[in-house]
């Protein structure tokens, strides 16, 4: 069981990294963009209505896998703790993305300079949460603390695009 479990981590990586570069390409696209002041409105949308990726479900078997096996070795813990958070990280920009979508080119400007600042936050925030400095369990602690601060963001993100999906629905 715990090789399955720990093969199962290594495998899912590969799939899912694949995405994440893709879409770190598309990111760095657009941030030319932004930064240009340009933000053009496409007639269309980055994120076609049609493509909805499961990683809610991708989540809840990283979360119930490493729920399974409570002795697995360091390593395939913080493998677990680091896929999660990058699934995190995934939905989070899936859901900028979708938020960018909806709002004219001074907001656009404004969402992705308080999104630039809320990342080097992030990331300081994650980095002070480890106590244990040098450890094996330290990239365990940063990824939690990671998942959580995104998390977090994921909410506050998720609660500005509801009232303006109430007014422009998204096309079916």
């Amino acid at each position: 069981m715990k090789k399955v479990i720990i093969k199962t981590l290594r495998e899912i990586p590969r799939q899912f990294f694949l995405g994440i570069i893709i879409g770190g390409f598309f990111l760095i696209s657009q941030t030319s963009l932004v930064s240009a002041g340009e933000c053009p409105r496409a007639s269309g949308t980055l994120i076609p209505d049609s493509w909805a990726p499961s990683l809610d479900q991708l989540k809840n078997t990283l979360q119930e896998s490493s729920k399974t096996d409570s002795n697995a070795p360091q390593q395939a813990m913080n493998l677990a703790s680091q896929n999660l958070a990058d699934v995190a990280d995934a939905q989070l920009f899936i859901l900028y993305i979708e938020l960018m979508q909806t709002l004219d080119k001074q907001k656009r400007i404004q969402l992705f300079k308080e999104q630039e600042r809320w990342l080097a936050k992030r990331a300081k925030s994650a980095n002070e949460s480890v106590t244990s400095k040098g450890g094996s369990l330290a990239p365990l602690e940063y990824s939690a603390a990671f998942s959580k601060i995104t998390e977090e963001r994921l909410v506050d993100l998720r609660k500005r695009l509801r009232p303006l999906h109430a007014i422009h629905p998204p096309k079916k």
